[in-house]
């Protein structure tokens, strides 16, 4: 009896949060299209401002890779109004927090500040989306930053080449398969004509979107929005649709390569894009969740407590982008052992077949919690809240999709998670293989 209202409990915990939206929120466009959504949470005296330029690196002309974050970089030089230098002044002395981040098609610019000073964000932001000012000398500068920051962050990484590549081979000719910073002599060959070209082109109020969560309302939102925002003017964007990858493949990638610590293993699949998926997409999360979130996901408990062949294991699925949505198991052997990378790859693909036998209504409703219990912190931290908002409004979900998104996770039955997983194993895949250049001779001394 008392294990029964246990689940009584539990389940009208749940119907209780099913009926609640994820954020209280509201959304308005201005006359140039520029939309606004507004975030409201009161706990603290604080603001995240987060534009959204729907434009990032698969949005760049073949050959000019890293143009979209070069001119990330470019908009903190400056305008006609205020200086680069100025710029930065200005948010130091307001207390914010300033920065920016490119994607594959995103480019964000985000602040957070006490919320008395949201009125001098967006008078900056919406002052640099279409008054830049940069010269040959600043463009100069900035592209060798960029150029070094590719060689410090990416190049110097040992396992950079495994990830480019096996990205490379998953993706083909689209442009999801190239990097983001683009590749070092594409840098170099960056013209400032061509990216002041891109920056007129994408840069309109009409192809971004504007995110505020914390002590605010839309009700005060909305005459800021008009007083800076709403007289810049829109520009007609032409984009050239990405083509869904249908094909079916089967690819394998072995890499042996200097200063690799461990050896690691990764299955990627790719799946169709979310508007095909529809809410299919809240099944194959849940699947990644069940699969490799953390060390009570199934497959941590088959390959590293029971089985002791790998020492980490872990599951992603990314379904934030306009393109084919992929899905990732990726595994860290026990290098203690000898490492065999068909044996290692053998452990993967049984461990995936061993794992759908495990998925049960309760194993379900465990990871149901777990993600109910991780989503009250997303929505209660300001800075978080807008950064989900933002990018699923950026990825073609409605402002409802985010206000149901916890609704649609809890509906999601047993039966549906198995089909995706059976669906999951019949896609076009790669499996690819990093270890280290000295894992050979490693063998060798202990045999």
């Amino acid at each position: 009896m008392q294990k029964f209202f246990g689940y009584l409990l539990l389940f009208m915990i749940f119907a209780g949060a099913a009926l609640a939206s994820m954020f209280k929120a509201e959304e308005f466009t201005l006359d140039n299209g520029l939309r606004v959504v507004v975030a409201e949470n009161h706990k603290a005296p604080l603001i995240k401002q987060m534009l959204w330029y729907q434009v990032g690196a698969v949005d760049e002309f073949r050959g000019h890779g890293g143009s979209a974050h070069l001119l990330e970089h470019l908009l903190f030089r400056g305008t006609d109004r205020v200086s680069g230098a100025e710029f930065n002044r200005i948010m130091e002395e307001n207390g914010a927090d300033s920065n920016a981040f490119t994607s594959y098609d995103v480019t964000v610019y985000h602040q957070f500040a006490d919320v008395s000073r949201l009125e001098v964000l967006m008078a900056l932001e919406a002052d640099r989306m279409q008054n830049l000012k940069i010269d040959e000398k600043a463009f100069e500068a900035e592209r060798k930053i960029v150029f070094q920051e590719r060689k410090q962050v990416v190049e110097n990484n040992p396992a950079s080449p495994f990830y480019e590549r096996t990205r490379s081979m998953l993706w083909g000719n689209s442009p999801y398969g190239q990097p983001i910073t683009g590749l070092s002599e594409e840098i170099k060959a960056l013209k400032y004509g061509d990216i002041l070209n891109f920056y007129r082109k994408y840069y309109t109020p009409n192809n971004a979107i504007l995110v505020l969560s914390g002590d605010i309302d839309a009700a005060t939102v909305r005459p800021l929005a008009e007083k800076y925002f709403g007289k810049l003017k829109k520009r007609e964007i032409k984009r050239e649709k990405q083509a869904p990858i249908t094909e079916q493949f089967h690819l394998q990638l072995q890499m042996k390569l200097p200063q690799i610590a461990t050896p690691r293993v990764m299955r990627s699949f790719m799946l169709l894009p979310r508007e095909q998926l529809q809410k299919k997409i809240y099944a194959y999360d849940i699947l990644a969740e069940f699969l490799g979130g953390g060390k009570t996901a199934e497959l941590y408990r088959d390959l590293v407590l029971k089985r002791h062949t790998a020492v980490d294991v872990s599951a992603s699925y990314n379904y934030m982008t306009r393109g084919n949505t992929v899905f990732s198991v990726i595994i860290t052997p026990d290098e203690d052992k000898n490492f065999v990378p068909d044996v290692a790859v053998d452990d993967l693909n049984k461990a995936l077949g061993r794992a759908k036998k495990a998925l049960t209504d309760e194993r379900l409703a465990q990871i149901k919690r777990k993600i109910s219990a991780n989503l009250v912190y997303l929505r209660d931290n300001p800075q978080t809240a807008a950064n989900w908002i933002g990018y699923m409004l950026s990825m073609g979900f409605d402002l409802a999709d985010v206000q149901n998104y916890e609704d649609n996770l809890l509906a999601v039955t047993l039966e549906e998670v198995l089909a995706a997983f059976d669906e999951l194993l019949k896609a076009s895949d790669i499996v690819a293989v990093l270890q280290s250049q000295d894992e050979e001779q490693k063998n060798d001394d202990n045999d």
